[in-house]
């Protein structure tokens, strides 16, 4: 019998992205759970508008087969940081969607590219030699819309990729959705919208993110209102919180969300080729990266 595929939804003020986010798995999915704080509170504790009448009819058009289910929970505690509210909340949906099966957790603003072939790819692992494993995916992350197109983050090398943990037989969080557990990487890329979006939705992401208090909001906020498609080939480093992670931007055609999928969709997988990720994927440098990971700080 096949593991079932379990996905859930970190809902919150921007609930409007999932018009192009559940279409991209929902055919795949066998369970999908939407995680909204009961209160409408952000990880950081403040309040968001939130349109219920629009959600609750997103979510009934796109719910044609009856998979989706709708979890409301106090998410954020007073006294904990962002970071914990957030690590709180991904918990709680594990739980809810229950044991078995691979759990994969997404934001409203990420969108896969292939989920069908991802799916296809964890079928053919094998359950007992990837139990505590996390199964990452490459991050695809947009920074900005300008000019009839997006500025996204690029690399100089694969290596400089960011990797998500997306999905796993042992869901356990502690830093986001990263945990001790070994990583293995999949060929397969997320798109996340993260920073493209409308100035005042950047001013409340900036507010509410669970990284919200490790970097100076204030000062990225007019770093990325000054970007155009001619300036931005000069920026280098400019991660908020780790510079070298993001190397540099460049520019991809497409005025919405959807045409900038289908873009990326016929280009080659810019990550890992496959004697990289081979090397990457074997047992003894995930175990020694999660030895290291288990001493950072948190």
């Amino acid at each position: 019998m096949q593991a079932a595929i379990k996905i859930g939804f970190c809902i919150a003020y921007d609930w409007y992205f999932l018009r192009e986010a559940l279409p991209q798995v929902y055919a795949d999915a066998d369970v999908i759970l939407l995680a909204l704080d009961r209160r409408r509170m952000s990880w950081s504790g403040k309040h968001f508008e939130f349109d219920e009448d629009g959600f609750r009819t997103l979510v009934k058009e796109l719910d044609t087969e009856g998979k989706i289910t709708l979890y409301e929970d106090d998410f954020f505690v007073q006294g904990h940081s962002p970071m914990q509210n957030e690590v709180r909340q991904r918990n709680l949906m594990a739980a809810r969607l229950g044991p078995g099966g691979w759990h994969i957790q997404l934001d409203c603003d990420e969108y896969f590219i292939n989920f069908a072939g991802f799916v296809r790819y964890l079928r053919r692992l094998n359950p007992k030699r990837f139990q505590r494993t996390n199964v990452c995916c490459d991050w695809i992350t947009l920074f900005r819309q300008v000019d009839e197109g997006f500025l996204i983050v690029s690399h100089d090398h694969p290596r400089q990729i960011e990797r998500i943990a997306i999905a796993t037989l042992s869901p356990r969080y502690e830093y986001g959705r990263r945990n001790g557990d070994r990583n293995h990487f999949a060929p397969f890329g997320i798109v996340h919208q993260s920073w493209a979006r409308s100035e005042a939705e950047i001013a409340t992401k900036l507010s509410s993110w669970g990284h919200a208090h490790d970097f100076d909001a204030n000062a990225f906020m007019s770093f990325w209102k000054s970007l155009t498609r001619d300036s931005a080939t000069t920026v280098r480093n400019f991660h908020p919180i780790h510079p070298a992670v993001w190397s540099r931007l460049s520019w991809v055609a497409g005025n919405t969300m959807r045409e900038v999928l289908q873009h990326l969709a016929q280009q080659p997988h810019q990550g890992y080729n496959a004697w990289q990720r081979a090397l990457a994927n074997a047992r003894w440098i995930n175990s020694f990266r999660s030895r290291l990971s288990k001493l950072r700080p948190k």
